[in-house]
């Protein structure tokens, strides 16, 4: 029975990153820089985590990890945000 679960545990653990690294790899073909797709990643694999701990096994996660999971939300905001055309760039055209 260890055996079986210690196999279950290392497919879940390859089908999971597959699945990060098509992801990604995805992200990277959509994204204007490698930054971009490196962040979002970051934050959702770090979000799940928090989730998963929770569910499989009742973690619970400290103020100071929820504050800097809420920084790095704030850079990936800064990073997605479209900023207006500045006003020589719209005067050139």
């Amino acid at each position: 029975v260890n055996i079986g679960l210690c196999v279950l545990g290392v497919i879940a653990m390859a089908s999971t990153n597959s699945l990060m690294w098509t992801f990604f790899s995805r992200g990277l073909s959509f994204s204007m820089s490698s930054a971009i797709a490196s962040v979002t990643v970051t934050f959702s694999n770090i979000l799940s985590s928090a989730i998963l701990g929770y569910v499989l096994y009742g973690e619970c996660q400290e103020v100071l990890w929820w504050g800097g999971v809420f920084l790095i939300l704030c850079g990936l905001t800064l990073i997605h945000r479209k900023f207006p055309p500045t006003w020589k760039a719209s005067k050139q055209q």
